[in-house]
């Protein structure tokens, strides 16, 4: 068996998210606790570090391999952080002789690059709960030879790919997510999505089927894989009970996506009668959504639903494949509502065609609707996406600088992607003056001061002082 070290790798928010980095805590990384999870399963001694939690320095994290004396090292690799997590992959190769694997979708896509520059020694394309468990032990023996189906590993000067993955069909089938090796009382969601603490995620479907050009999941495939209500259930009760849980947050792409499936899913955990005060929440889309199913998900202790409106301009949602219109998004917030449901609602500024005119229309369509939260970003090409492969195919972007690639990139001189209708410091002046204009209102103060209270007070004190500074120094 094989000593697996798995890591989450850490970031400098300070220079991703700038003035916002107050708002930015850690949070739940459930895909590595699958993994750790299927690891533990097979036999293999697992050892976590969520670096996001730690902020280790690299040679620290190297000092720990180290010492630990970890056969492999699995690390997830996001595109904000794929500059530092390569660096951190070649550090690790280099002074532990571990044997470094790489997986999460940016990996994925540059696997060819980062096995030949040496971030790594194999990458895992897909899921992983079948596949690392034999690669780690594969890598330890020394007998790899032929990656296995789903793995890319490095060949001399060269690269072996074994493509397409294969998905997991029998989701039940998996261990739970081994929370217990994580620090998970440090966890939360971004305020807009936290309910309570503590809060941990769950995952009660995989793939999506939608094409929205802006996302980057269909690059693994559109085929949507469920798990039995009852078995979400039973996990939903496991997490309340064995650890005391308060939010469950479901990070699936849609949860619920079928209707039928979804309102099993909240009988099947109100036949639990789980005890305590918690809650869950989960993100859908305002078509897949009526009065019955927010009724049913109320009853199932579902507190807030998550909804990714993204634009006010008909045509605009109609450019980036959204296939659903402002007027159908009226309607699931006023089903939500109608339930007793709180609403977060998702907006994305800076679309194909956007033009400043068309941004403000997005911020007055956010005033207009009946929302407790809403969470504006600046709209970034993310690859494996549609709309990043299209703008590096006509030149507009360019590949390489990952640091830039966050929805609140503090430098617009940096930004990746502007639309022509737009000035960069137009779109963060813009992006700026949504959310002042959207929470500085007398009725949201109110709702959120005395009424939904799920803010703390130290991220309400962070972001009253972000709203102050932008407006003090003329940046609003």
């Amino acid at each position: 068996m094989a000593r697996v070290f798995l890591i989450n790798p850490g970031m400098d928010v300070a220079a991703g998210f700038g003035e916002y980095q107050s708002l930015m805590e850690p949070m739940p990384s459930i895909g590595l606790a699958y993994l750790a999870a299927a690891c533990r399963a097979a036999g293999h001694e697992i050892r976590v570090l969520d670096n996001f939690v730690n902020n280790h320095s690299v040679d620290r994290v190297v000092e720990l391999t180290r010492e630990w004396r970890a056969d492999v090292v699995g690390l997830s690799m996001l595109t904000p952080t794929a500059m530092s997590t390569a660096a951190l992959g070649r550090a690790i190769r280099e002074r532990t002789g571990a044997k470094v694997v790489l997986g999460n979708l940016h990996a994925a896509l540059f696997h060819e690059d980062l096995l030949r520059e040496g971030a790594g020694d194999a990458v895992v394309h897909g899921e992983g709960e079948v596949v690392f468990p034999k690669l780690a032990q594969a890598l330890v023996d020394g007998k790899l030879g032929e990656p296995p189906p789903g793995v890319s590993t490095r060949n001399g000067d060269g690269v072996r790919a074994n493509l397409p993955p294969v998905l997991i069909e029998d989701l039940d089938a998996l261990p739970r997510p081994a929370w217990d090796l994580f620090p998970w009382r440090r966890y939360t969601f971004l305020p807009f999505v936290t309910v309570a603490k503590p809060c941990l995620s769950i995952l009660g479907t995989r793939g999506c089927p939608f094409r929205c050009k802006f996302c980057a999941l269909g690059y693994q495939g559109n085929r949507v894989r469920t798990r039995s209500p009852d078995n979400i259930a039973a996990e939903v009760e496991w997490l309340v009970r064995e650890f005391g849980i308060r939010h469950v947050g479901f990070v699936d792409p849609i949860f619920p996506l079928s209707k039928k499936h979804g309102l099993a899913t909240c009988e099947a955990i109100r036949a639990r009668r789980i005890p305590g005060e918690w809650w869950w929440t989960s993100e859908t889309r305002v078509d897949v959504i009526d009065e019955e199913m927010c009724r049913a998900m109320k009853a199932a202790r579902c507190k807030r639903i998550l909804f990714g409106v993204e634009c006010g301009v008909d045509e605009l949602l109609a450019g980036v494949g959204k296939n659903f219109t402002t007027d159908d998004a009226r309607r699931a917030i006023g089903a939500a509502r109608a339930a007793g449901l709180q609403i977060s609602a998702f907006f994305m500024l800076g679309l194909p065609g956007e033009t400043a005119a068309m941004t403000r229309r997005t911020i007055d369509f956010a005033r207009e609707l009946d929302i407790d939260f809403a969470k504006f970003g600046i709209t970034i090409p993310l690859p494996g996406s549609e709309l990043y492969d299209n703008l590096v195919r006509e030149g507009r972007i360019q590949p390489g600088d990952w640091g830039k690639f966050t929805t609140f990139n503090p430098d617009p001189d940096a930004l990746p992607y502007v639309p022509a209708g737009l000035t960069a410091r137009e779109l963060q002046r813009l992006h700026r003056w949504a959310t002042w204009r959207f929470y500085m209102r007398p009725k949201m103060i109110f709702k959120h001061v005395f009424v939904i209270r799920s803010i703390g007070l130290k991220q309400i004190v962070n972001g009253a002082s972000i709203l102050l500074r932008q407006l003090f120094r003329g940046r609003l």
